[in-house]
C-alpha cells in the first residue's frame, strides 16, 4: 500500500469500513448491528464462525482513541458476539485481534480455533493477506450459521 493511500485511509479517507456499509457484500454478511459497532460474518469462513467487529460511530484507528464510553459499550459488544460464537460453533480456544495493518479502522476479529484446525496452537495469519487460505461454506451452510449466530444473540 502506498505511503498517500494509508495516510488517507487513517484519516477516514476512502476508508471501506466507515459506516454505513452495505450488509452483504463479496467479503462479509452483516449478522446484526450492535450497541456502538456492527458484527459482520466473513466469506471466508477458514475458522468456522470467525466474526469482525467493526466500530460504527465514526471513524477511528485505535483504541486510545475511543472515549471511556465509547469503549465500555465497545467492549460490551465484544463480549456479546464471543459468547454468542461460543455457543453456536462449540471451539476449543477463542481468538480475539484488533490489528489494522491492512485496513487502519478499528474492528476485532474473532477466530473461533479448534483442535482440528490446520494453524492449532499457531496464528492464523499468513505474512501475505493474499497468501491466507480460505474456506467458504455452502449457501444453505451459510444461512444456517448467520440465522444460528443472531439467534444466539
Amino acid at each position: 500500500m502506498a505511503e498517500a493511500s494509508w495516510d488517507d485511509l487513517v484519516a477516514g479517507r476512502g476508508c471501506p469500513f466507515d459506516a454505513p456499509r452495505a450488509e452483504v457484500t463479496p467479503h462479509w454478511a452483516l449478522v446484526r448491528p450492535l450497541t456502538v459497532s456492527s458484527w459482520y460474518l466473513p466469506v471466508n469462513q477458514m475458522y468456522r464462525g470467525h466474526g469482525v467487529l467493526m466500530f460504527d460511530p465514526r471513524h477511528v484507528t485505535r483504541l486510545d482513541e475511543l472515549t471511556t464510553a465509547e469503549w465500555h459499550a465497545y467492549a460490551a459488544d465484544l463480549h456479546r458476539i464471543v459468547t454468542a460464537i461460543v455457543a453456536v460453533c462449540k471451539p476449543d480456544h477463542m481468538n480475539v485481534e484488533s490489528l489494522g495493518n491492512v485496513i487502519p479502522h478499528l474492528h476485532w476479529h474473532v477466530i473461533p480455533r479448534y483442535k482440528n484446525d490446520d494453524r492449532w496452537r499457531q496464528p492464523i495469519w499468513a505474512q501475505d493477506v493474499k497468501a491466507q487460505p480460505e474456506r467458504r461454506l455452502a449457501d444453505d451452510d451459510r444461512a444456517r450459521l448467520l440465522a444460528a449466530l443472531r439467534a444466539a444473540l
